[in-house]
């Protein structure tokens, strides 16, 4: 997984579908998170990472560009762009099922995680942590 956040090329990101969207408390909390991720088997490619002021305009994008259908993903956007002016992280991990999801927000728990959304093909759900 790569450890740096996305960089702002003009690029959009691809569909929520298939991951759990959530955030950590600082880049700190995030390399913990990773670690723990790595140490569990999750592919490096499961992961991205935004942060900063690259992560709020790739963020502030989507919103001109919606490929979404329900509130709560437009809400995660907003949630991501003020958790990001927090100096927050916004991560997102691919997942093959809801219980993956909840995995995943559990494993993030102990590093500050929070805010977890699952986004199934044609369900969103948020996860108690």
């Amino acid at each position: 997984m790569t450890r740096e956040p996305m960089i702002d090329h003009g690029q959009t990101l691809t569909g929520p579908a298939g991951k759990v969207i959530g955030f950590l408390d600082g880049k700190e909390k995030f390399e913990s998170f990773a670690d723990t991720l790595l140490a569990t088997g999750y592919p490096e490619t499961s992961v991205t990472l935004l942060y900063g002021e690259d992560g709020i305009h790739i963020l502030e994008r989507m919103q001109e560009h919606r490929f979404f259908f329900s509130d709560s993903e437009d809400s995660i956007i907003q949630t991501g762009i003020r958790e990001l002016k927090l100096g927050h992280c916004a991560v997102s991990v691919e997942v093959a099922d809801r219980q993956h999801a909840v995995d995943i927000a559990k494993l993030a728990k102990p590093h500050g995680g929070h805010g977890f959304i699952y986004f199934g093909t044609w369900v969103n759900e948020r996860i108690p942590t």
